[in-house]
């Protein structure tokens, strides 16, 4: 089976991980599998597995970069089965391919003002949409998406390379007896990056922010760090591939979010044993349970009460640990969800199939 992936980039992301471990395991598997993408560092992962790489400019909104990201799909050889990431991919593959190609949509979640258009997008171009969670199933079907072209697989990760902590933190410039919290999280507002500087403050004195990421917030976010007086407990990283030296200098990861898909993040976290404090959303609450210690979301004193909690008590930051790491082991693996997208496949190519075939136009 011809498998061709379509994602805007392949650097820092959820989609990313998850386009790519589903790559590399599908072609481990003897699928032919090809993605095509702009940039990123993770096109290394997929040479690495002999996957090849086709680029694609797939990132800003320019007409020139759309006619040639369509020219350069429509000189593809043809695929069984398109796996886009998320509408504006599926698109792109829509209009490059015709209906000659069933396209399987993974949605990892958009924000709400953009949801409508997006599910319209979805309902034209896409033969069956995949969710990581299941609001965002709900979400679809109520916005006009067919219920019955909806099928729901929650994110999975391979375990992080495991990084020493004394190394990590000493190439990090942290002390080893410091209390270290991690963002891992693009700039942008729907992380809410201005909720957690603005509670920062309960714990500055006893504990250290790692900001991992970048974005059109960054300014903003460096601002409030300074008017608060935090420049000697925050810490901007910027964007960084290093995520596992990052987790095993950090005592606990924290995600102000508003809303999620299923972050990879904090999956990759909890298989880490790093606690997690999150904003009670959907994508996280209706996932994590009690293996997560929820805020509520856009609150600043109920943040500053989690970080107060989990910064000053070890035994919490212990048990939250264990509980994350026996879910994720549990229910968060690569494995299940891989099989469950080549399931898919299968399913999708086999329709296709059988639909040329009664049409008199065998392949």
């Amino acid at each position: 089976m011809r498998v061709l992936t379509v994602i805007p980039e392949l650097g820092v992301g959820g989609a990313e991980v998850v386009a790519v471990t589903i790559a590399t395991a599908a072609a481990a598997r003897g699928l032919d599998v090809v993605v095509a993408s702009g940039p990123g560092y993770r096109i290394d992962r997929l040479r690495e597995a002999g996957v090849p790489h086709v680029p694609v400019p797939l990132v800003g909104r320019s007409p020139s970069g759309l006619v040639r990201a369509l020219t350069r799909l429509r000189a593809l050889p043809r695929p069984d089965v398109v796996h886009a990431h998320n509408p504006k991919a599926t698109l792109l593959a829509r209009l490059a391919f015709g209906n000659r190609v069933p396209i399987l949509t993974t949605l990892h979640g958009v924000a709400d003002e953009h949801r409508r258009s997006a599910t319209g997008i979805l309902r034209w171009a896409s033969s069956r949409v995949v969710v990581v969670s299941p609001h965002l199933g709900g979400q679809l079907e109520r916005d006009g998406y067919p219920a019955a072209r909806i099928d729901v697989v929650a994110n999975g990760v391979n375990p992080l390379p495991a990084y020493p902590r004394d190394r990590a933190r000493a190439e990090l410039g942290l002390s080893a007896g410091a209390v270290v919290g991690l963002c891992l999280a693009r700039m942008v507002d729907q992380k809410r990056h201005d909720i957690l500087v603005d509670a920062w403050p309960a714990v500055a004195d006893r504990a250290v922010l790692l900001l991992a990421g970048d974005g059109p917030n960054r300014a903003q976010v460096v601002d409030a760090v300074a008017r608060h007086g935090l420049t000697d407990s925050v810490r901007h990283l910027g964007e960084r591939s290093d995520v596992a030296r990052l987790v095993a200098a950090s005592d606990f990861l924290v995600l102000p979010t508003d809303w999620e898909g299923l972050p990879v993040s904090v999956l990759e976290a909890l298989a880490a044993g790093l606690p997690v404090v999150a904003s009670r959303v959907g994508g996280l609450v209706e996932h994590f349970a009690d293996a997560v210690r929820f805020v509520e979301p856009g609150s600043v004193p109920a943040m500053a009460e989690a970080l107060e909690h989990v910064v000053t008590e070890p035994w919490l930051r212990a048990d939250l640990a264990e509980r994350g790491r026996r879910l994720a082991a549990e229910r968060f693996g690569s494995g299940s969800m891989v099989g469950c997208y080549l399931e898919i496949y299968a399913r999708l190519a086999g329709a296709a199939s059988g639909h040329l075939t009664r049409a008199g136009d065998p392949r």
